[in-house]
């Protein structure tokens, strides 16, 4: 028997519904808390297992060691104040040249072979670092490839997209002009040494490639000299040659013609990745908020059973 008032009340559930189905009511927050506090062990369950499975993968995980090293590019002011500096009086004829590029441009070139591919490759060829680079393909004890898959055979291409990408960076501050160099590998000592050689092997690449070209600017000019009587003109190529001349003994007597070392690379003590309290944290942030979730979505349940049970009543 119904009592007074109770078919009202269904009749009010039911009121925005539709025939003889239920209304469910909204859950309140109170209700959830209550669901979380219920399951709390599963939630501390989950906060640990989290942080422990952050635990094993940082143990498990091979270290990288990161080197830098800071270098200020050398422009074409600063390479004619060292070269007056060194040769002293001498140097005033830094003063009668008027073929030299716009400071920005040496910089721009030492920047940008520094990260070209070409380099690059000459580098790992010269290093031998494919090997290196893509060890587990590499049988070391008979060496050579793993030729299960010939498609697989890393390749030079390989190598310098793994090194661009992945292993080495290059950063410019803009204010003061600093040029980071950053080498991040699994072998600390290997890190460093490649960060250095890098460096070392720009200033001597781009060295070369200046003492080249004024000598063959300089017997160029003598052989044009030759051609002309006009005193004027010879004037002009005199001056011309100078200048190479200049450039070729800056070249020639300086080791750092591309970039000044400000802070070379040393062998790294401590990995910088994996870093084990952090991911040990976002472990147990992850345990966490899966707890919540799973805590949340038992104690709905529950909830919405309880109220169906209560209407159906």
């Amino acid at each position: 028997m119904i009592q007074p008032g109770e078919g009202s009340t269904r009749a009010r559930r039911r009121e925005d519904g539709l025939p003889g189905v239920p209304v469910e009511e909204d859950i309140s927050l109170f209700e959830l808390w209550d669901a979380l506090l219920r399951h709390r062990v599963m939630t501390l369950g989950l906060i640990a297992a989290g942080a422990l499975l952050a635990t094993v993968l940082a143990l498990v995980m091979t270290p990288v060691y990161r080197a830098e090293i800071q270098v200020a590019p050398v422009t074409e002011k600063d390479a004619s104040n060292r070269f007056a500096a060194q040769l002293g009086e001498l140097g005033g004829l830094a003063a009668l040249t008027g073929v030299n590029m716009e400071q920005g441009n040496r910089k721009n070139e030492s920047i940008a072979t520094l990260r070209s591919r070409r380099f690059t490759e000459q580098f790992i060829k010269d290093k031998t670092l494919l090997p290196v680079l893509f060890h587990d393909q590499w049988d070391a004890e008979n060496e050579r490839w793993d030729e299960s898959d010939p498609e697989d055979i890393p390749t030079l291409e390989d190598a310098w997209k793994l090194f661009d990408r992945k292993i080495r960076r290059i950063s410019e501050d803009r204010k003061t002009g600093l040029v980071l160099l950053t080498i991040e590998w699994t072998d600390p000592q290997q890190a460093a040494q490649w960060a250095n050689d890098l460096v070392h092997r720009v200033n001597e690449l781009l060295r070369k490639k200046a003492v080249t070209e004024s000598e063959k600017a300089i017997a160029y000019l003598r052989e044009q000299r030759g051609k002309t009587s006009v005193v004027e003109l010879q004037e002009v190529v005199n001056h011309l040659i100078e200048s190479q001349m200049k450039e070729a003994i800056l070249a020639n007597i300086t080791e750092e013609y591309a970039f000044r070392v400000i802070d070379p690379a040393v062998v790294p003590e401590e990995p910088f990745k994996p870093d084990m309290v952090l991911m040990v944290v976002s472990g147990a942030l992850s345990g966490a908020v899966l707890g919540i979730i799973f805590a949340m979505i038992i104690g709905s349940v529950l909830i919405r059973r309880r109220q169906t049970t209560c209407v159906s009543d």
